[in-house]
Order: C-alpha cells, then structure tokens, then sequence
C-alpha cells in the first residue's frame, strides 16, 4: 500500500511519542510570577501535583502553601514528569531554564513534553524548540491570552503551535487549565500571533495614553475622559484595562503586565517582521514609546504608566 510523505511522518512520529493522551498528575513548572502563579493555582485546583522551581524561592511559598511542591533547580522541576510548562520573562530566561546550568532538558525523559508558554522571539522559538525535540522531547509552542485573574479562573486561551499529535497527547491539560486551545499550525506559529496580538495591544495603549495626556493638558476632567472613552467606538481591551489608571495616575496597584515587557513583546514583533523583510511603522512608533518609558525608569510600573512618558 503507498502512503504519502505525510503519513510516513507521522508514523515516525507515533513511533517516537506515542499517540496516547498523557494522563499524568504531576507536572514540571519552570517560574512563579504573576502568570506562571495563576496558572499554578489553576492547576492544583484541578487536582494535578506541581513541582516548581523559580529563581526567587519567595514567590514559591504561597504555592508551596497550596500543594505545590518547591524545586531547588529547574532539572528538579523537570524530573520524573511528563509534562513541563515553562513561563518565562524572555529569551535569556528561558534559554537558561531549558538549557542552562541544572537545566530542565537534562532531566527530561525521552517522550516528555515540553509546553513553553512564554512569550518569546520567533527566531528563538524555532532554535529552542529544535534543541529540545532534538533529545527526544516533543514541543509546543505555547503563548497564551489573559491576565492572572483570567487564568486562575481558567479562561486561558492556548495560541499553539505543535503537531497535531503531540497537541493531543496534552489536551486533557489544557482543557482542564483554559477555556480555548487555537491551533494555528507547525511550532512557531503560535508566537507569531502572539507577538502580533501583543503588539497591536501596545499601539492601543499608547494611543490611548496620547488621547488622555492632550485632553488633560487642555484642562479636560480625567473621569469624564475616561468614561467617555469606555463607551466609544474606539475603545479596545487594552484601552478600558489602562486609561482610568492613566486618568488616576496610579501604576503600582494590581500590576497585571509592566511598561518593560510590553516594550519587550514589541520589539521581539518587529524582530519577527524583519524576519518576513516587512516593516511596521505604526508598531515601531508603539515601540518607541515603551521603549522610552522604560529607559526614563517606568519599566517596573504597570504599562499604563507610559503615559508619563508623553506628558514630559
């Protein structure tokens, strides 16, 4: 019988990982911050036992008080699992997670999957994922949507890319983590939305902050700006999340993503557009903006705080 090319690879596939859906209870988690700690208690709310490692052992004892098991290294996080889930602040993080000193890899069993739901360079993306499957794990790449309280509460969407197979081994996870799992192709192409989608969050929020710097410079009343604003046609998500902190000034209460790693997801979208030999004049003025708030020293504070920034 003649099989096309496809089916041959995916029988070398099956060969290699198997087909069946990993119904394991214990997962590997590389990082505890806002998001890795939402999607850690969504977790063990759903019965699963976590090992966890993160580089400040503080963000690990809250966790550790709900059922999280604390890691010393992040090959310990990794060991007699499945399943690992990274979530990482950026490229250096986690390459040095992965691959690093006490890296997960070393510790990683051939077959074990590797879920990297940071929000990394595509460029990256594509040579981690190929250093990891080349040991014997499968990857997914993995971005998601939401802020802390939407994945805690189970309302992460998975922008994934992955084969097919692999995606189905885990979905039980995922189904049980977040309300929606979007498959958009091979591995790559999850960050390549995600990076886009981000990026368009940060020409919203900087627009924004440009409506309410100019209309409080004329003496505008920042509350009725901000009201406005909310039942317009322009208002965005990103729009309603930031503008009443920008009217209110306030950028160090319930930060749910700073000034700093929106530039960062910025500038990795126009990395990915140099890429395709495209440019993005509307993202890099967005760019340039977080950039600067960052460099002026906001780049801890809630992104709405690059509104600072343009009011100088």
């Amino acid at each position: 019988m003649w099989h096309s090319q496809s089916q041959i690879a995916a029988q070398k596939h099956n060969l290699k990982y198997g087909t069946n859906p990993i119904m394991t209870k214990t997962i590997g988690f590389l990082g505890a911050g806002r998001m890795a700690a939402a999607m850690i208690k969504r977790l063990l709310s759903k019965g699963y036992a976590v090992q966890v490692w993160n580089r400040s052992t503080a963000k690990i004892e809250p966790l550790v008080a709900l059922g999280a098991t604390a890691c010393a290294t992040p090959a310990d996080a990794a060991r007699n699992v499945d399943v690992v889930i990274s979530f990482m602040s950026d490229d250096a993080a986690a390459q040095a997670v992965w691959l690093g000193d006490d890296g997960a890899l070393a510790a990683m069993t051939t077959g074990t999957v590797a879920i990297e739901c940071s929000t990394l360079s595509h460029e990256f993306v594509l040579g981690l994922s190929q250093q990891i499957e080349a040991a014997g794990c499968p990857y997914i790449d993995s971005p998601v949507t939401g802020v802390p309280s939407d994945i805690e509460a189970g309302n992460t969407i998975f922008l994934i890319g992955a084969s097919t197979d692999v995606l189905d081994r885990v979905r039980p996870i995922l189904n049980d983590t977040g309300k929606k799992i979007v498959h958009f192709g091979p591995i790559g192409s999850g960050t390549v939305y995600k990076l886009m989608h981000n990026l368009l969050g940060a020409v919203h929020i900087a627009a924004a902050a440009e409506l309410v710097a100019v209309a409080q410079r004329a003496g505008l009343d920042g509350n009725i700006v901000a009201e406005t604003f909310a039942i317009g046609a322009n208002a965005s998500a990103s729009g309603l999340m930031t503008v009443p902190d920008m009217v209110r000034n306030n950028h160090t209460e319930n930060i749910h993503f700073t000034t700093a790693l929106r530039a960062k997801d910025a500038g990795y979208a126009l990395k990915l557009a140099e890429e395709f030999k495209m440019t993005l004049p509307v993202g890099d003025a967005a760019f340039n903006v977080f950039a600067k708030a960052t460099k002026d020293g906001l780049g801890d504070l809630a992104q709405s705080a690059v509104i600072e920034t343009l009011k100088q």
